[in-house]
């Protein structure tokens, strides 16, 4: 048993009924923004918790508790009590039943519509809407086929159950009149699922790429349903990254079968709360300055030289080309073995083999990638749909040169250097290393591993979903090289540019080179 065992279930003597009302609590429940627990109910929860850590001999002390521990007890109380609970209110001290107390008696936090700083990755995409509204590579639209007799209306109302899930799905975004950037959850609502015209998922989606989003005055969330034949649907959803990330893709689909099968039976879905975005963006903000200190002299270190320039960069956006190549299942296992035989990692390979192409495509030695770190860090976090990802730029010299395998297994390591240092918001790593200076910057190309996103049911509901693929029209991006394994286990290696930065001879050849060297890998 550890030293942090001993507070599990402490005496809460301590906790007022003054601090209980003001909350709109009682001892006999917590209300309906949280779990119906009695309050040593909840201290022996959070105690619970605290007994994990390796604490000392002297026991919990809420001073002593690292940032990420302070986090998961904060986030605790949040989704219990319904209020906003930060790091620094846990590390002021003294016991559990104090804490709880204390967090009692606050008025209702981020879902009440306070507002809260915006995260860093959110301030750049509400820069980027206030000066260039509308553009494609800041826009999700997802589509997925829904094959069964599916329930409309269960649908429907899940699809609200989950926008009062999450808070980011109901949240507007804006500047102060001091010119500060905030965000503000609104109340929970029912949105609407239109049903309209059957017509195919480009076609249905069209009109969303020309529809900026006001991020000031709504939620930038759009949905639309259509039936294609009896036993066939077309979910579509419209959102702005501001809001959303890859990973939440997930959480969404995950969310919404849960929430669709628990409708289709007359019932709520009985999901445990989560945090929500607002939570998030207040730890980056408490944290930002202490992940600097330490990551700073890294990036400092590594990104010393900027390479010369590799690609033109006008303004705006301009009409998108791709090309894409599918790699089988057979090779995609011999280039996984040949990566795994190295100690690397495969979005290695998928790095080193876009610097050789850009190298031997465009006459490169030197030159910056980025990639996209996941940003949850904490596994509080897992489950909360929001923009988490950070861009991490690795440097890249002589990429023509050396043995494949040995460049792989190189910036495998660089790779995870970089990662270990990925904390630090972009554009606070931009402004240390640009300092208002007129510089190229840090990176022209980014690079994607993405995540598998495979058919399933909805919560085993005989409902089958596919994901569907809408292209972008348009790109502001140059180039951008993604990699997407495929259902079968292949992979699609793909490329998007902007036609007036790359020429359709040079975007497919960019594919081919990756391509290539992907296939070409093998083990020792």
């Amino acid at each position: 048993m550890t030293a942090g065992r001993d507070v599990a279930g402490p005496s809460v003597a301590g906790l007022s009924a003054a601090g209980l009302s003001a909350a709109g609590l009682s001892e006999a429940g917590w209300g309906a923004a949280g779990s119906a627990l009695e309050p040593a109910a909840l201290v022996a929860e959070l105690g619970e918790l605290a007994g994990r850590w390796r604490l000392g001999a002297g026991g919990l002390d809420l001073a002593r508790l690292t940032p990420e521990q302070a986090l998961r007890l904060a986030m605790r109380l949040s989704v219990r009590l319904g209020t906003d609970v930060r790091v620094p209110d846990v590390l002021r001290g003294g016991s559990l039943p104090e804490l709880v107390e204390r967090a009692a008696s606050w008025i209702p936090g981020g879902s009440a519509g306070v507002p809260v700083p915006l995260s860093h990755g959110q301030q750049r995409f509400l820069l980027d809407e206030t000066l260039a509204p509308g553009q494609d590579d800041n826009h999700v639209i997802l589509a997925y086929r829904l094959s069964g007799p599916l329930d409309p209306e269960a649908l429907t109302i899940a699809y609200g159950d989950v926008v009062e899930r999450h808070p980011i799905l109901r949240t507007i975004h804006y500047w102060d009149d001091e010119g500060a950037p905030l965000q503000r959850v609104l109340a929970p609502n029912r949105p609407p699922l239109p049903l309209t015209s059957p017509r195919p998922a480009a076609d249905l989606c069209a009109d969303w790429w020309d529809q900026p989003f006001d991020l000031e005055e709504h939620p930038p969330l759009r949905a639309r349903l259509t039936q294609l034949s009896p036993d066939s649907w077309l979910l579509c959803l419209s959102m702005h990254h501001i809001v959303f990330d890859g990973r939440s893709e997930l959480i969404l689909l995950e969310d919404l079968g849960t929430a669709y099968a628990a409708r289709t039976e007359g019932r709520a879905p009985g999901w445990p709360p989560v945090p929500g975005y607002h939570h998030y963006a207040q730890w980056e903000h408490d944290m930002v300055e202490h992940w600097a200190s330490r990551d700073l002299p890294f990036w400092r270190d590594l990104l010393a030289t900027d390479p010369p320039p590799l690609l033109p960069t006008p303004p705006d956006q301009a009409p998108r080309h791709e090309h894409e190549i599918t790699l089988d299942p057979g090779t995609v296992g011999e280039l996984s073995a040949a990566v795994r035989a190295r100690g690397a990692v495969p979005l290695a390979s998928v790095l080193y083999g876009t610097a050789r192409a850009l190298g031997r495509v465009f006459g490169a030695d030197r030159l910056n990638l980025a990639t996209i770190a996941s940003g949850r860090f904490e596994s509080v976090f897992n489950s909360v749909i929001g923009c988490f990802v950070n861009p991490v730029v690795l440097p890249f010299d002589s990429v023509r040169d050396g043995r494949p395998e040995d460049r792989v297994e190189e910036t495998a390591r660089l790779t995870l250097r970089a990662l270990r240092h990925a904390r630090t918001p972009y554009d606070r790593l931009v402004r240390s290393l640009r300092p208002g200076a007129a510089r190229p910057p840090l990176y022209e190309v980014m690079v994607a591993l993405q995540a598998p996103l495979e058919a399933g049911t909805f919560g085993g509901t005989g409902i089958v979903v596919d994901p569907v693929r809408v292209r972008a029209p348009r790109a502001s991006a140059p180039l951008v090289v993604e990699v997407e394994p495929q259902p079968d286990g292949g992979w699609s290696v793909a490329a998007r540019w902007r036609e007036d930065v790359v020429d359709e001879r040079s975007g497919r050849a960019v594919v081919s080179e990756v391509a290539d060297l992907l296939t070409g890998l093998r083990a020792p």
